[in-house]
C-alpha cells in the first residue's frame, strides 16, 4: 500500500489528543453524576457501555476517513492516455537585429517570454521550435514534452544559425516541412521576428503554407521607430553599435506590413508584441478555429485508488454512531 498524500496522516495525533480529553472528560462527568444525582436512578437510567460504544464508532470512522484523505493506493491498473491538440511551430528570428533593445530586454529575449506566455496555455499540443537567420533550422522538433521544448527555448541565441542575413522566406518553409503531410486544419505557426532586412520571395512561401492549410500568427517584436543594434564581447558586455559603411549608426526598425501580409495570407493574425505578453491571449483564443488532431495512444500503468472504500466504511460507522442512545428506553424505578 502506498499514499498519495502521507501527510495526512501525521493528523493521527490530533486524534490522539482528542480521545485524551474525551477520557478525561467522561471520568469528570461521572464524578458530578455521582455528586449531584440519584445514584439509583443513574444506574438504572444511564448506559456508559452505550457511551463507550459511541467513542470507539466516532474515532474508527475518523481514523478511516484520514486514511481515506491519504488516499491509500494498492495493485495496478492500465489506463489508456489520449491527447488532442493543435501542432504549433514556432518559427524565431535569431538575426543581428534581435540584439535591439525597443523590447525589453532585447528582441530576442522578448521573443522566449512569448513563447514562454504560450507554453502557460498550451495542453496537449506538440510544438517545436525553428529558428533562422540566413537559413532555417529546426531547433526542436514536434513534441508533446514542454519541459525539453523549454529547455530548446532558453538555448536560443543571436548568432546560433552562422549565415549571414534574415531569410523569413526560408524559415517559413522549413517550419511548413517540419509539420507532417496532412491537409487538416490543425496547424499553425507562430512567427517572432521585427520583419526586417528579408532576403527570398516572402508571397510565394506563404501561400505554400496558406494551400497547405497552415496559418501563420505573427508578433511583431520591437518599435517602428526602431533602435540601434548594439555589438557585444565575449563576455556579454555592450562595445559599440553596429554601423553601416559610411560609419553611420544602423537603426533597425520593426516592418509591420510585411508581418500583417504574412498573417492575412494564411488567414492567421498580426499583433504587436506588448510587455505583459496580451497577444498570447488573443492569438490563443482564435486556435480554437483550428481542428484537434489525436496525437499517439499511451498505455500507462499506475496504482489503484482505494479511498472510496475507506468513505464508505467510516460512513456507516458514523450512521450507527448516531443511533445509539447513552440511556436506556422504558426503565421503571420502585418506589
Amino acid at each position: 500500500m502506498q499514499f498519495v498524500h502521507p501527510y495526512w496522516l501525521q493528523t493521527f495525533w490530533i486524534l490522539g489528543v482528542l480521545l485524551a480529553l474525551n477520557i478525561w472528560a467522561n471520568s469528570l462527568k461521572k464524578k458530578r453524576l455521582k455528586a449531584f444525582a440519584n445514584i439509583r436512578l443513574i444506574s438504572t437510567n444511564y448506559a456508559p457501555e452505550r457511551g463507550r460504544i459511541k467513542t470507539v464508532l466516532f474515532y474508527l470512522a475518523s481514523v478511516l476517513l484520514i486514511l481515506a484523505l491519504a488516499q491509500p493506493q494498492w495493485g495496478n491498473v492500465k489506463k489508456e492516455i489520449r491527447r488532442k491538440g493543435i501542432e504549433l511551430m514556432f518559427v524565431v528570428d535569431t538575426s543581428l537585429s534581435m540584439l535591439a533593445q525597443d523590447a525589453s530586454p532585447s528582441r530576442i529575449e522578448k521573443a522566449k517570454f512569448e513563447m514562454k506566455a504560450f507554453l502557460k496555455k498550451l495542453k496537449g499540443d506538440r510544438i517545436g521550435i525553428v529558428t533562422f537567420a540566413g537559413s532555417g533550422f529546426v531547433q526542436s522538433p514536434l513534441t508533446l514534452d514542454y519541459d525539453a521544448f523549454l529547455l530548446f527555448a532558453n538555448s536560443i541565441q543571436v548568432g546560433y544559425i552562422p549565415d549571414a542575413g534574415t531569410s523569413l522566406s526560408e524559415a517559413i518553409r522549413t517550419a511548413v516541412k517540419s509539420f507532417p503531410d496532412t491537409k487538416k486544419k490543425h496547424q499553425a505557426i507562430i512567427l517572432l521576428t521585427d520583419g526586417e532586412h528579408q532576403e527570398g520571395d516572402i508571397n510565394s512561401v506563404a501561400q505554400v503554407a496558406k494551400e497547405a492549410n497552415i496559418r501563420i500568427y505573427t508578433i511583431g517584436i520591437g518599435t517602428q521607430e526602431g533602435a540601434p543594434i548594439p555589438l557585444m564581447s565575449e563576455e556579454g558586455k555592450k562595445i559599440g553599435y553596429k554601423k553601416d559603411r559610411a560609419g553611420q549608426i544602423v537603426i533597425t526598425k520593426l516592418n509591420e506590413p510585411l508581418l500583417k501580409q504574412i498573417a492575412e495570407t494564411t488567414g492567421g493574425i498580426y499583433a504587436p508584441a506588448t510587455p505583459d505578453e496580451r497577444e498570447v491571449e488573443w492569438i490563443y483564443g482564435d486556435f480554437k478555429k483550428l481542428d484537434e488532431k489525436e496525437f499517439k495512444q499511451k498505455i500507462v500503468t499506475e496504482k489503484e485508488d482505494h479511498f472510496q472504500l475507506f468513505i464508505a466504511i467510516a460512513a456507516i460507522l458514523l450512521f450507527f454512531e448516531l443511533l445509539i442512545g447513552e440511556t436506556r428506553r422504558n426503565v421503571t424505578t420502585s418506589k
